[in-house]
């Protein structure tokens, strides 16, 4: 394997060329037509690689590119990536290098992820990795806002797997994502009753300062379980002035590193019915699930760590406060190993940048799991 990595090394310049490429695609989340551009250039470079099968799944927002290698293996890996970006300028994107570094929308999260998917098939067929397992590559066009639409076949195409392999960004010290924070959104509708404020504000029953105390209610409640955040992030109410505000509005989220706290708190504000005398009408959902910390988890890592050990790298853990598709898989019993992604920083900002000296190691990293899991 240390043939390998040095492989992976002499691969450098042309994965300067392959991501410089990627991240000039404009694929910005919600931009159907310009994903399935980008989606079109992925198919020919995978295509190049001679898939047993390969098949897109359209959507409204872009379509899902499936690739199948090596089928004559039974064991599976799934690799699973995202091909969609959060715009944050005007104008088609760039790539630009300064000392080692790649700056480029997408070049961290995650365009440099499915460039490793290239050069990990690209080893196989050149003889430097002697692969004896299934490869299933899965590219997804709307992560960045939840995979609205894509997270029925990601789960489908994924059952069966010994493990799916994410190269989501991994932390600013490299670190393997083996936590990531439930999303909970919480929205509230509070009906009260009108009236003149100032000759008869007796006769009305006030929405908004029944919604500011059930903020402080919800705060309360977070409190007594603990670990959880909350965010009133929308507040909508009223009429004018003068009128005792007949309705209100609440959209806000909790999250956590445990599902059964998000559970749990969910259960006591549903138990709401009305606050001084203004009627509640709740809704809450788990929009994304904790990745927790669990014993598939933990086997995957150690086995990540082991490889790192043996190149001298230093790989830990990290947690995040961000979703990803592993969050949904791994809550669904699926062996996951998130953020094994190339070094970097800045991610959905005019900032984003990855390391490019990383790239050797990461993509001997995911190869080499490929191989022992």
């Amino acid at each position: 394997m240390s043939e390998l990595f040095e492989f992976y090394k002499n691969q450098k310049e042309e994965f300067i060329s392959l991501i410089s490429k990627y991240v000039k695609f404009r694929s910005y989340n919600g931009e159907r037509d310009n994903i399935n551009i980008f989606i079109d250039y992925l198919q020919n470079n995978f295509q190049m690689f001679r898939p047993d099968s390969l098949e897109r799944k359209m959507t409204p927002v872009g379509d899902i590119l499936i690739a199948d290698y090596f089928t004559q293996f039974s064991e599976k890996i799934v690799l699973l990536a995202h091909v969609d970006t959060v715009k944050v300028r005007d104008g088609n994107p760039y790539a630009e290098i300064k000392d080692k570094v790649l700056y480029g929308n997408g070049a961290y999260d995650m365009k440099s992820g499915i460039a490793l998917f290239y050069f990990i098939l690209k080893a196989v067929f050149q003889g430097a990795f002697n692969i004896k397992k299934s490869l299933r590559i899965i590219l997804n066009p709307d992560e960045e806002s939840g995979s609205t639409y894509s997270k029925g076949t990601i789960f489908e195409f994924s059952k069966g797997a010994k493990a799916v392999l994410l190269p989501e960004p991994s932390c600013k010290d490299g670190g393997v994502k083996v936590k990531r924070k439930a999303i909970g959104k919480i929205e509230v509708k509070i009906e009260g009753k009108a009236a003149h404020s100032g000759i008869e504000p007796e006769k009305g029953i006030d929405a908004n300062r029944a919604l500011a105390k059930l903020i402080l209610r919800i705060d309360e409640i977070i409190r007594k379980e603990g670990e959880v955040s909350f965010n009133p992030g929308l507040i909508e109410g009223g009429v004018r002035t003068n009128v005792v505000s007949p309705f209100s509005v609440l959209k806000a989220e909790v999250r956590s590193f445990y599902n059964d706290k998000i559970e749990k708190i969910f259960s006591e504000i549903n138990k709401i019915k009305y606050i001084n005398g203004a009627k509640l009408n709740i809704k809450t959902s788990l929009e994304h699930p904790a990745l927790e910390y669990n014993d598939k988890i933990k086997k995957l890592y150690s086995i990540a760590r082991e490889i790192a050990e043996e190149v001298a790298y230093n790989l830990p853990e990290c947690f995040s406060g961000g979703a990803s598709d592993g969050s949904s898989l791994s809550y669904k019993g699926i062996p996951v190993l998130d953020g094994l992604g190339i070094k970097g920083d800045g991610a959905h900002s005019l900032n984003e940048h990855i390391y490019i000296d990383d790239f050797p190691f990461r993509a001997y990293l995911l190869a080499s799991l490929i191989e022992r899991i």
